[in-house]
């Protein structure tokens, strides 16, 4: 198993040295910035779960029916919220669900959202990686950023 896992970030590192530009990279950097986003809920489904998803709501009815949804038989995460009436004119809402696991212990995080020329890009990682405890969960990490008016692309 080392020796697929070592063989395969060598062979990532070599694709990346090979197919770089510096030009490109010089001018990818100075048109990317960083966004800063706010918190609004991070933790674990548990009881009832919904779809693995990255989504991004930008008005009242989205956000409305993702509430209700995820609220509706759940344990009304919603409540542990810290802000659920959102300005939609100021703002949009970024989710991301993971997969449920039969385990606890996983989680799910946005790490950075950066705005370039063309679109606006999340970086999600998954730091924990679960085996904690025997209770089947789901995670979700919610956030939200200034109104942008580009495509969101999720890495």
């Amino acid at each position: 198993m080392k020796k697929h896992l070592l063989l395969l970030l060598c062979s990532i590192f070599f694709l990346t040295i090979s197919c770089r530009d510096n030009n490109d990279d010089d001018e990818q950097l100075e048109s990317k910035s960083q966004i800063n986003f706010q918190l609004i809920g991070k933790g674990n489904l548990t009881g009832s779960y919904t779809a693995q998803q990255n989504t991004v709501i930008t008005n009242t009815t989205q956000w409305n029916n993702f509430l209700s949804q995820i609220d509706g038989q759940n344990n009304h995460p919603s409540a542990g919220f810290t802000e659920t009436n959102i300005d939609f004119n100021q703002f949009m809402v970024i989710i991301v669900i993971d997969a449920v696991y039969p385990n606890g212990g996983h989680s799910v995080d946005i790490m950075t959202v950066d705005e370039n020329s063309q679109n606006i890009e999340v970086d999600v990682e998954k730091l924990l990686q679960g085996n904690v405890t025997t209770v089947v969960t789901q995670p979700y990490h919610i956030v939200k950023i200034p109104k942008i008016l580009k495509p969101v692309i999720f890495n």
